[in-house]
C-alpha cells in the first residue's frame, strides 16, 4: 500500500515536470535584435523657450519609441556638438553629451530630458543641435532650438537682514546699490536679482524701450533721497513701452502674477524719495508699487503717466499716506487691489482701473481708506487729505470696485465726477451717499465698460461702451491726450484710452 503511494507520487511529479516544460518561461526575453530599426519619435524637434544667456533653462522632454515586437540596444545618443553644444540631456538620470548601450524593449520607449545653457554673446542668438539616435546603421536625429538673449545682470552684493524674535526665522533682503547716476537702455535686457537700490542722492534712469526681467524675490527700492525715472524723456509710446515683468520668457508665463516683487514690494518707494513713469507696461509681480507716506504739502512722490500696469497677486498700487498722481494709467487685475490708499493723496484724470483677476476675492480694484486695523482690535487712523477721480472708469467683476473704509476720527475728503463707477448705490450701512454732489457728481453707477477685448488686455472702448462721451472738461483740461497720443474731443470717453 505504501508502495502504491509511491508510485502516485511519482508519476503526479513526472506530469508537473512535463507541463512545466510545456509553459513559456516567465523569465523575460532580453535578446536584442541583430539589425537596425527605425525608431519613432514623440517630436521631430524640441523647441526650448528663450532664455538669457549663462542662465540655465527650464526642461523639455522627448520620447525615443521602439514600434517593434524586437528587443533593442540602441549604440550611442549623442548631442551632435558634442561638448561644445549649450544643450545637454539625461536618459534615467544618466547624462550627456553622449549615453551608449541603452537597452529600449519591444513596443517601450524612452524620455530624454533636454535643457540649454546660453553662452553670452550677442544680443539675439539662435542655437540649434540635434540629438542622434544610432542603432546599428540606422541613424536618426531630434532637432533642438533655442532662443537667447544676452542680458546686463543686477545681482546683489549685500544682504539686509531683519532679526525676528524666536522661533521665527531672521528675514534677509539681498540687495546691491547702483551707481549713483545710473542709466538703463534698451541694448539689452536688463535682470535684477534681489533688489537694486537706488540710493539717496542717487538717479536711476531707465530709458524708452528698456526691458527690464527680475527673478523672485527681486525688486527696485528707491531710498530716501533717491529717484527712479521711466521714460523721463518721452520718447516712448504706450504700444512701445519699456517692460517690467519676470524672467521667466516662456509664453505661459505672460500673465501669470506673484512672479516677481519681494517683502519690499516690486518698487519700493521710501520716505523721502521719488519716482516718475512714463510709457511702462508693468507686469506679473506680488505688489507691484509701494510708496511710502510724504508729509503734507509736499509735492507727489509717485507720478504715473501713460502706463499699463497689470496681473499683480496683490496690490498693483499700494499707498501708505503717500501722495500719488495718475494720468492716462490702465490698472488690471489684481488679486486684491488695484489701488489701495491709506490716507495721503491720491489724484487720478481719465485712468481706466478694471479687475477681473482669475482668482476669487472680495476686494474692490479700488481702496480708499483713512484707518486701519491694528491687528489688536483697535483703529489706527490716518488722514485722507484728497481722493480725487476724474473721468476714470473703476470697474469689475465685483458687485461694489470702489471701496470706502472711513471713519470720523479723521479726514476722509474724496470726490469723483465724469466717471463710470462700479459700486452698490444703496450701501448698507450708508457710509456713502452716491446723491452727494460733494462726493460724486455726473457720475454713471453700474454700466458696462466694454472694453475691445480684455482678455488680450487691449482695454480701449468697444462701439457699445457706456462710457464714451460721459466725461467732464476738468480732468480734459489736464489731460487733453489720450494714453496713445490721441487727441480727446470736447465731450470725452472716460479711462485711459479713448475710442475713436
Amino acid at each position: 500500500m505504501i508502495l502504491n503511494k509511491h508510485r502516485i507520487f511519482l508519476s503526479l511529479l513526472v506530469c508537473f515536470i512535463g507541463l512545466t516544460l510545456l509553459l513559456p518561461s516567465c523569465k523575460p526575453n532580453n535578446l536584442v535584435t541583430d539589425h537596425g530599426v527605425s525608431l519613432a519619435f514623440s517630436a521631430d524637434t524640441v523647441y526650448l523657450d528663450t532664455v538669457f544667456s549663462t542662465l540655465g533653462s527650464s526642461t523639455r522632454t522627448v520620447r525615443i519609441i521602439n514600434p517593434t515586437q524586437e528587443n533593442i540596444l540602441l549604440d550611442r545618443i549623442a548631442l551632435g556638438k558634442g561638448d561644445q553644444s549649450p544643450f545637454r540631456f539625461n536618459i534615467d538620470g544618466v547624462p550627456g553629451p553622449e549615453v551608449t548601450d541603452v537597452f529600449l524593449p519591444a513596443g517601450d520607449s524612452l524620455w530624454i530630458f533636454v535643457e540649454i545653457t546660453a553662452p553670452s554673446g550677442g544680443v539675439e542668438m539662435l542655437h540649434v543641435d540635434s540629438l542622434v539616435i544610432q542603432n546599428k546603421e540606422v541613424v536618426q536625429s531630434i532637432d533642438l532650438v533655442s532662443l537667447a538673449w544676452d542680458a546686463h545682470f543686477h545681482y546683489p552684493t549685500k544682504v539686509l537682514v531683519i532679526p525676528q524674535p524666536p522661533p521665527y526665522t531672521d528675514i534677509q533682503i539681498p540687495y546691491s546699490v547702483l551707481p549713483p547716476m545710473s542709466t538703463w537702455t534698451d541694448d539689452k535686457p536688463h535682470v535684477v536679482y534681489g533688489y537694486a537700490v537706488v540710493d539717496s542722492g542717487g538717479t536711476l534712469d531707465i530709458l524708452a524701450g528698456a526691458r527690464v526681467h527680475f527673478h523672485a524675490q527681486s525688486g527696485i527700492w528707491v531710498a530716501t533721497g533717491g529717484t527712479l525715472r521711466l521714460d523721463d524723456a518721452n520718447q516712448g509710446s504706450f504700444d512701445d513701452p519699456i517692460v517690467l515683468e519676470g524672467d521667466r520668457l516662456e509664453p505661459f508665463y505672460d500673465d501669470i502674477a506673484g512672479q516677481w516683487g519681494g517683502l519690499l514690494g516690486g518698487i519700493f518707494v521710501q520716505r523721502g524719495a521719488s519716482m516718475y513713469m512714463n510709457h511702462t507696461h508693468m507686469k506679473n509681480g506680488t505688489m507691484g508699487i509701494r510708496c511710502d507716506s510724504v508729509p503734507e504739502g509736499q509735492p507727489a512722490n509717485v507720478v504715473l503717466q501713460n502706463s499699463l500696469l497689470r496681473d499683480f497677486s496683490r496690490a498693483t498700487i499700494y499707498s501708505g499716506f503717500g501722495h500719488i498722481t495718475m494720468q492716462n494709467v490702465v490698472v488690471a487685475n489684481a488679486g486684491l487691489y488695484g489701488l489701495y490708499a491709506l490716507g495721503g493723496r491720491v489724484h487720478a484724470d481719465h485712468c481706466t482701473f478694471y479687475n477681473q483677476f482669475p482668482a476669487a476675492r472680495s476686494t474692490p480694484t479700488v481702496g480708499l481708506y483713512n484707518r486701519y486695523d491694528d491687528g489688536m482690535g483697535q483703529f489706527r487712523y490716518r488722514d485722507l487729505n484728497e481722493a480725487y477721480f476724474g473721468n476714470c472708469i473703476i470697474a469689475g467683476n465685483q458687485d461694489s470696485e470702489l471701496g470706502l473704509g472711513l471713519g470720523s476720527q479723521a479726514q476722509a475728503n474724496y470726490f469723483i465726477e465724469g466717471s463710470l463707477l462700479k459700486l452698490d448705490i444703496t450701501p448698507t450701512p450708508p457710509v456713502y451717499d452716491v446723491s452727494d454732489p460733494n462726493h460724486f457728481f455726473a457720475c454713471l453707477f453700474n454700466a458696462n465698460p466694454q472694453f475691445v477685448l480684455p482678455t488680450s488686455r487691449n482695454y480701449q472702448l468697444d462701439s457699445a461702451s457706456a462710457a464714451q462721451g460721459i466725461g467732464l472738461a476738468g480732468p480734459l483740461s489736464r489731460v487733453p491726450l489720450d494714453a496713445l497720443g490721441q487727441a480727446r474731443p470736447s465731450l470725452p470717453d472716460a479711462g485711459a484710452l479713448e475710442r475713436l
